[in-house]
């Protein structure tokens, strides 16, 4: 045993600096970039991988968000055992009414490019996103599932593959702008995904556009950065399908805000790398495939339409929404209120909407861009005075802003606001730019701050001054809400929490603490988007109950059988999710035949020439049909079974409860939980 004395051994604090300081290398080897400054394949990918590997769990499990539970109040009895978490939202009818039902529709019918459930049926390859064997639908791959796999995992794949594209598109942008921030930019892209916005619109239209512009994005920064060909091809190529699925979706109100941002946004970063590439020349050279892949989308596109021009020219010729503009100018006090009250819209997951109608004519982003401009604007006129020249990016960012403000506030320039397309938004639907402004602001911002790989802090006044623009919002609203005694207050008091993390946030982005910054603003998002739709298992199909049955049994007898629903949306829901033949629905555009059997003389085509629900009442005695519009998206008809119309057309009426008509024959009475329906045949 050797008595040479044993070295001291270092203190405690100084092993555990060293410690950090070797945890701190590695990591900064590990997510170091690539020479060209985009991050390295292992930053790029992994939070891609575990959003796919989620997501495909998911759809193996048949576990999606609808809504479609919300018959088993009606159907059911105790509770539902397919919901897991949460609760179905009667909000989200178009959801879980409307396009899960037609999608059914679809199924029973074997997913033809003509559906036949309203006669003379309707061009699925159009109406309500839906699946069929026609080749437009390699464009729309969330209903590809429907096609090749069972009903449940293919509602799943529906529901989260433009989840995927938008949470990934989010991650890769803002990636490529902080490449050794691989946390904060996966902590941004979640807290996209739980904005309260995308939430209670939470359909592919919806989050089509935001991936989409996203992508694109991506596509351009990739142009003018990378040294690979190979990836921007690829990064093209992908941003020119999304187009393609993008403009198939066809409803206009989201696209025009993602398109905004993605043209206002894309500019700047042109004009941002001009000088690298010897001026927009060069650029243009660099974003040769991006152009190619727009160019090829247009080619697409142009084929579908001449395709399909009969169909598009009865949706444009409609009524409602026909050609819908927005005049500018339109958000007066209330709409700027709904605005700012993202903070306060918990409530809305208690049934209390916040300043509107409704949980989704309420739901906003959370207004972190707003707060940004001050630091961004500090950070502009910072490199203004070192270099005397704009930060092309940044000024972007300020005038995509600028836009929207002037679109929702400042009436007087419909002419111009028409030729770039923005009337066809609404004031409700444009606040999807300020999503998107979000992200694209916090990657921006604190690239600016860490540009040449050094952490740069803006003053603490310019951090306290972003801040309290939060502040006052959430100040202005409160006061809003206290003076009405609105409910809110009392129902939701997680508001406070929500208004201190965003206060948090803009204050520890300008100063630098990007990592503290994004995860305020996640977790913020959370306590208010989180928890608004379910997760359920499978889907509850209506032809799966006794009353469907009933029905399904009626069409196997016969095929050629023509009903009518009296009653509320379950008649009419039982009726299209059955697949059979009937004069219920929601109608994208008016089907020919079916307005020339109930309106033979178009009288009254000012009333069904149009976008709507069409239902039926009984009125024995009232003769041939007699449509209204309780609503403008809504068409109710009389029906008298001894009426021609009846008569020639109608074969059996699906009633809720008993109908007193001379000319109606009960043949089935279906009950289950809480529902009763009855099968009458035409006599």
């Amino acid at each position: 045993m050797s008595d040479r004395p044993r070295a001291p051994r270092a203190p405690v604090s100084e092993r555990l600096l060293r410690a950090i300081l070797e945890v701190q290398g590695r990591w900064a080897d590990l997510v170091a970039p690539r020479p060209s400054g985009l991050p390295s394949p292992g930053v790029l990918l992994w939070f891609p991988l575990l959003v796919v590997v989620s997501a495909v769990v998911l759809v193996v499990l048949g576990i999606s968000g609808s809504s479609t539970g919300n018959y088993w109040a009606y159907f059911g009895d105790g509770r539902d055992p397919d919901l897991l978490t949460g609760m179905p939202r009667m909000i989200r009818t178009d959801e879980w009414l409307v396009q899960s039902g037609w999608i059914l529709s679809q199924a029973r019918q074997g997913f033809p490019a003509v559906n036949e459930t309203l006669p003379g049926g309707m061009d699925a390859t159009i109406q309500n996103d839906l699946p069929s064997w026609d080749w437009s639908s390699a464009f729309r791959p969330h209903v590809l599932g429907f096609l090749l796999l069972p009903l449940d995992q293919g509602m799943a794949v529906r529901w989260w593959l433009p989840f995927v594209v938008l949470l990934v598109s989010a991650y890769a942008f803002t990636v490529t702008l902080l490449p050794r921030r691989p946390v904060s930019s996966a902590l941004l892209a979640s807290a996209l995904g739980a904005s309260p916005l995308l939430q209670w619109w939470f359909l592919p239209t919806t989050l089509w556009p935001v991936g989409w512009c996203l992508t694109v994005l991506v596509a351009l920064l990739w142009a003018v950065r990378s040294r690979s060909r190979a990836a921007r091809w690829g990064a093209a190529a992908a941003a020119g399908y999304l187009s393609v699925c993008l403009a198939m979706s066809i409803y206009v109100p989201f696209m025009v805000p993602a398109v905004l941002v993605a043209v206002v946004v894309g500019i700047g970063v042109a004009l941002d790398h001009a000088r690298r590439w010897g001026g927009l020349r060069g650029v243009t050279a660099r974003v040769l495939p991006l152009l190619a892949s727009g160019a090829a989308a247009v080619a697409v596109l142009a084929t579908w339409i001449a395709t399909r021009v009969p169909t598009i020219e009865s949706v444009v010729g409609t009524v409602y929404p026909g050609a819908r503009l927005e005049p500018t100018g339109q958000a007066g006090f209330g709409p700027v209120l709904a605005l700012l009250s993202a903070p306060f819209q918990r409530a809305m997951q208690e049934s209390v909407p916040v300043l509107a109608p409704n949980a989704s004519e309420a739901a906003s982003p959370l207004l972190l861009s707003v707060a940004l401009l001050v630091p961004l604007c500090a950070v502009g006129a910072r490199r203004w005075r070192r270099t005397r020249r704009v930060d092309a990016l940044v000024a972007s960012i300020v005038v995509a802003h600028l836009v929207l403000a002037a679109f929702l506030l400042v009436p007087g320039w419909d002419g111009l606001a028409h030729l770039l397309l923005l009337d066809r938004t609404t004031v409700a639907r444009s606040r999807l730019a300020l999503d998107l402004l979000n992200v694209v602001s916090v990657a921006v911002l604190a690239a600016r701050l860490e540009r040449g790989g050094l952490r740069r802090r803006l003053p603490w006044s310019v951090a306290l001054l972003g801040a309290g623009v939060v502040a006052a919002g959430v100040a202005v609203v409160y006061v809003a809400l206290r003076s009405t005694g609105s409910p809110v207050l009392v129902v939701d008091q997680a508001w406070k929490v929500v208004a201190v993390l965003l206060v948090l946030a803009p204050l520890a982005l300008a100063r630098g603490r990007v990592l503290l910054g994004t995860a305020a603003f996640l977790v913020a998002s959370l306590v208010v988007g989180g928890g608004v739709n379910p997760l359920y298992r499978g889907v509850f199909d209506l032809a799966d109950t006794v009353v469907g049955e009933e029905v399904r049994a009626v069409e196997e007898a016969e095929p050629d059988a023509t009903w009518v629903g009296i009653g509320s949306f379950y008649a009419t829901a039982v009726l299209v999710e059955s697949g059979v033949t009937a004069y219920n629905g929601v109608q994208t555009y008016p089907p020919e035949e079916m307005w020339s059997e109930i309106d033979p003389d178009g009288d009254q085509e000012g009333v069904w020439n149009r976008l709507a629900n069409v239902n039926w009442r009984s009125e024995p005695g009232s003769g041939d049909p007699s449509p209204s519009n309780p609503e403008r998206d809504q068409i109710l008809l009389s029906f008298d079974a001894c009426s021609p119309f009846a008569q020639e057309h109608v074969d059996y009426v699906l009633a809720e409860g008993t109908l007193d008509d001379p000319c109606l024959d009960v043949v089935a009475d279906a009950r289950q939980g809480s529902s009763r329906m009855l099968v009458y045949e035409v006599d």
